[in-house]
């Protein structure tokens, strides 16, 4: 029986080269209509919700491994996969560059007076801030020390900042230099002049960022969330702003998206709302693709997948 691989995502002559030397057997189609049989889709590369639902429904569903472009599989059935036995793998690491350059773009947006700067500007205006401050010394704490975690924190290093790396296991990560539990977040929230979210959205990290962990923190910190909206609870974000249990936030992905026009956070002065742009990539393609031809080169050998398989059990 004939071998394909639906594509979702756009490939170039370069990319479709590659897969025909790495899996001659496969034929590469972007469409389940150009196949003659549905079961002869064995791998899925890139994910798109209505067609790919209709792939998981089909009765002669033989997906054996779907490739995402996304970091986050929270969009995804997991409980469905795992009961299908199909290998799930994400884009997790590809981000790492740009949203650690982002989240320090935020960053010095605020403390070096840049944000306020560029809208002084648009008024033909001479503002200078009174309250700049310098990041050498300063402490950032990094909630979710994976692949964009440790690339923050290398940043951090060379702005001369601590670093406290914040994962489920404890064990230690480069460029941090202390590292805890999740378990362990609150207690030590005090202990940061910069709080980043970097966490995937999972039933434990679910409104994990509440009144009760902002509270914890210093009435001069700044909050940064670049992991998932609703990982934090935007309301209690807003009333710890109002109450002064942090100072400022700068949010690239939150609960709703695209946030409703109305939605008082686009008219405080507290709160720098980017949306959801600090993964952009150059070629998103040519980032992605090195992904799935390493593990495409273990799928056709009968290897197991080396890059970025989701662990159901832990959501991500």
């Amino acid at each position: 029986m004939p071998k394909g691989i639906l594509s979702f995502n756009q490939l170039k002559d370069a990319h479709l080269k590659k897969i025909k030397e790495l899996a001659p057997d496969y034929r590469v189609v972007s469409s389940i209509d150009e196949v003659t049989d549905v079961s002869e889709i064995e791998i899925v590369y890139g994910w798109e919700k209505e067609a790919g639902q209709k792939l998981l429904d089909h009765s002669d569903l033989n997906v054996k491994w779907i490739q995402l472009a996304s970091a986050g599989v929270d969009y995804m059935d997991l409980d469905r996969l795992h009961t299908n036995d199909i290998t799930l793998t994400s884009a997790s690491g590809i981000h790492r560059f740009a949203i650690a350059e982002s989240i320090f773009g935020m960053l010095l947006s605020y403390t070096r007076g840049i944000g306020h700067s560029i809208k002084m500007q648009t008024q033909s205006k001479w503002d200078q801030v009174d309250n700049a401050r310098e990041l050498n010394q300063k402490t950032m704490m990094i909630v979710g020390a994976g692949a964009i975690g440790k690339q923050t924190g290398k940043l951090a290093k060379a702005f001369g900042m601590k670093t406290i790396g914040v994962n489920r296991s404890g064990k230690s990560v480069e460029f941090m230099d202390q590292q805890i539990t999740q378990s362990d977040l609150k207690e030590s929230l005090n202990q940061a002049d910069v709080v980043v979210n970097i966490l995937p959205l999972t039933e434990e990290t679910k409104d994990l960022f509440d009144l009760s962990l902002f509270k914890e923190m210093k009435p001069t910190a700044i909050f940064i969330n670049v992991g998932r909206g609703p990982t934090v609870v935007t309301d209690d974000l807003l009333k710890a702003l109002d109450e002064g249990y942090l100072e400022y936030a700068a949010l690239d992905v939150v609960h709703q998206e695209p946030l409703p026009e109305d939605h008082p956070i686009y008219s405080r002065e507290d709160v720098l709302l980017t949306p959801h742009i600090s993964g952009s990539l150059d070629d998103y393609d040519e980032s992605l693709f090195p992904v799935f031809e390493d593990n495409l080169a273990a799928f056709v050998k009968g290897e197991e997948l080396p890059q970025n398989v989701v662990d159901y059990s832990s959501g991500y």
